[in-house]
């Protein structure tokens, strides 16, 4: 029977579990030293990147569904071999199988029986969707992918591996050179894919990373995976002179990683550079407003260009702004964003806007902000600064702030200025067009389904990236969300918008940084009613502190008027809502789940199903996301959980949806 079930079971899928094995036995050793941890990350990183392929070519027990044409199915089962021998002999044994006399990694049997287990996060039926896993290790990496589950399950069953193995001894360099090689087989494996594999391999991957990135909350686990996808020392091979006739042998040498000798060079790291970005950012997001932390040694971990206290150094000089007389659409309600002109000593004129943040100075300070506020103020900018060097966040180029000082009188008008450089592709005269003013003006028609769910899909993407480090929003409203059209409104192009109004942003981990936002209906619309301004004010519970959650309230709220194509005020009836009472914005989100309504069935009536599911998705919050009422979304596991739903119930949607 046993060898019956071993048939059953494709030779593609037997040395793939092999491999999968191979990572857990090295990840997993036991005694690995501290300065090796980056290592054993990016060993972990690779593993993933076979398994998120494996998954696209559809790779599993039988060759059956296999996404990889016949041709190339002897070279691929060639490839996975060499890397099942690399992982199985590696440190312990020599090419031939043979035992080395000073091995680096030998059997490791534990003294107390198995391992303490973490707690697992269990949803609402109560079936878990983290797996239980036997190192801490492991908690920092995604454990619910059914491939991973059944390749180790069935490699379990081979005979003559150890359980468990712990490191004799380390060498760095054979390490090093063994992630180079590694790397180079999932590259190679990579060019089998086609183009529509490799644009779901993107997305598989680019989804993976996320869940990394809701697993890893600590400053030092960050920085182990900034370091892991860094430059790695290894050697440089020479090349055989004889024929070479195993393709695999002959790509590898082409790489410079077959022979090695002890010519050391760098190479760059393969892949991956978009974990690093997330890695990098959230580090710094969740270091930068704690002086004890973001130290010199910090910003050097992470590579930043800059000290940290000149990343830090981000405020402006009011003598150096000229702001311009306002006008435009809805100037009352874009109240809060004005054009100016920024021109230090000695340097070209800059056309920015400013983005005003007001505050109330405390008792003890009667001339100026809160030292917490001015704190958190300078971490946002900062945040937003650094951003510019990627725009993963589609937010725009901030180049600091100042204090609204008047320069001749001395006059405090309490507010920060928050300075932002326009796109290079829009004239300088080009002012931000919000949604807002879109929604509203008087001569701009509905835009098209199409261009309508493009803008959904991109902004559903923007706050997916912002949440996988952690990053709240916190002031997501359609007047915060800007286009630029050197044409005018009629000629916004919808697929390039900018996330603008971070409202005092940080880490979601941090509930001692959280303020109470003012009682503002026109903002309060967006926001969950537990944080409108009135309504936080009477709770002081930690259930009341801005939740990740929220955000996906606000994006819902978005939706709903992009779907209807008018502003929420004008969609549920409000005549006024500068003057609206509290009780009457507290009630919208009722109003809108509320099927008697019919908001909902509007958007099921004029745009389908699909969008009216996602909207009633973000609408509702956890449950929709198969989370409990109230569940602790700081936890890991339960932030990698909404992660992962998200994407599938909204994300995911947008991206599938055929026009």
């Amino acid at each position: 029977m046993a060898e019956l079930a071993l048939a059953a079971v494709s030779l593609t899928f037997q040395v793939f579990s092999g491999c999968i094995q191979g990572y857990e036995l090295i990840t997993d050793a036991k005694e690995m030293p501290s300065d090796c941890q980056y290592l054993r990350v990016r060993l972990k990183t690779e593993q993933y990147r076979l398994l998120d392929w494996a998954d696209v070519v559809r790779l599993d027990e039988t060759d059956d569904n296999l996404l990889i044409s016949n041709s190339s199915k002897g070279l691929l089962l060639d490839v996975l071999d060499q890397q099942r021998r690399l992982l199985h002999q590696f440190g312990r044994l020599d090419e031939k199988y043979k035992k080395l006399s000073k091995p680096l990694l030998v059997d490791y049997v534990e003294e107390s029986g198995r391992l303490p287990e973490p707690p697992v996060y269990a949803p609402a039926d109560d079936t878990p969707t983290v797996r239980r896993v036997d190192s801490d290790f492991r908690t920092r990496f995604p454990q619910s992918q059914v491939l991973l589950k059944k390749s180790v399950e069935w490699a379990k069953k081979s005979t003559g591996v150890p359980r468990k193995l712990k490191w004799a001894v380390i060498d760095k360099t054979k390490l090093e050179t063994l992630v180079q090689k590694l790397v180079s087989f999932n590259d190679f494996m990579r060019e089998m894919l086609n183009s529509a594999q490799l644009e779901s391999l993107f997305i598989k991957q680019t989804r993976t990373e996320f869940q990394i990135m809701q697993l890893n909350n600590s400053i030092q686990n960050l920085v182990q995976i900034f370091e892991s996808t860094a430059l790695v020392q290894t050697k440089r091979g020479r090349r055989r002179s004889r024929h070479v006739t195993n393709p695999v042998r002959a790509y590898m040498q082409s790489q410079g990683l077959d022979d090695l000798d002890d010519e050391y060079v760098e190479t760059s790291k393969a892949g991956l550079q978009s974990l690093a970005a997330l890695a990098q950012f959230k580090a710094l997001n969740s270091a930068i407003q704690d002086p004890n932390v973001f130290t010199d040694e910090f910003t050097n971990s992470i590579a930043l260009s800059h000290s940290a206290s000149e990343t830090l150094n981000v405020e402006l000089s009011r003598a150096h702004i000229t702001i311009l007389p306002t006008a435009g659409p809805d100037s009352s309600h874009e109240s809060h964003r004005e054009e100016a002109f920024y021109q230090p000593p000695h340097t070209r004129k800059t056309s920015v806007w400013i983005e005003w943040k007001s505050y109330e100075p405390p008792p003890s300070h009667p001339t100026g902000p809160d030292p917490k506020i001015l704190e958190r103020v300078k971490a946002l900018v900062a945040l937003l600064k650094e951003n510019n060097r990627t725009d993963q966040f589609r937010a725009p180029h901030c180049l600091g702030y100042f204090q609204d000082i008047n320069p001749d009188t001395g006059e405090d008008h309490c507010r920060f200025g928050l300075v932002f450089e326009k796109p290079a592709s829009a004239h300088p005269s080009t002012r931000p067009l919000s949604l807002h003013t879109l929604l509203t003006h008087p001569t701009i028609d509905m835009p098209s389904l199409t261009s309508r769910i493009a803008l959904m899909r991109l902004l559903s993407e923007t706050l997916e990236r912002l949440h996988a480090v952690n990053w709240l929003h916190k002031g997501l409203r359609s007047s915060n969300i800007l286009f630029f059209s050197d044409c005018g409104p009629a000629d916004v192009d919808f697929a390039d918008p900018y996330i603008s109004g971070f409202d005092y942003s940080r880490p979601a981990m941090n509930d001692d940084l959280t303020e109470k936002p003012p009682e503002n209906a026109a903002a309060d619309v967006y926001r969950h009613p537990r944080v409108q301004g009135s309504g936080l004010r009477e709770s002081s519970s930690p259930s009341s502190s801005y939740k990740k959650s929220y955000d996906l309230y606000a994006l819902g709220v978005i939706l709903l008027e992009i779907a209807y194509w008018k502003p929420i005020d004008a969609i549920v009836g409000i005549e006024n809502l500068e003057r609206a009472k509290p009780s009457v914005v507290f009630g919208v989100r009722k109003r809108l789940l509320d099927g008697k309504e019919l908001f909902l069935r509007h958007v099921r009536s004029h745009l389908g199903d699909t969008v009216e599911a996602v909207v009633r998705s973000c609408l509702l919050g956890p449950q929709a996301f198969g989370l409990r009422e109230g569940v602790d979304e700081k936890d890991e596991e339960v932030g990698a959980e909404l992660q992962k739903a998200f994407y599938e119930k909204v994300v995911r949607e947008f991206v599938q949806m055929k026009i």
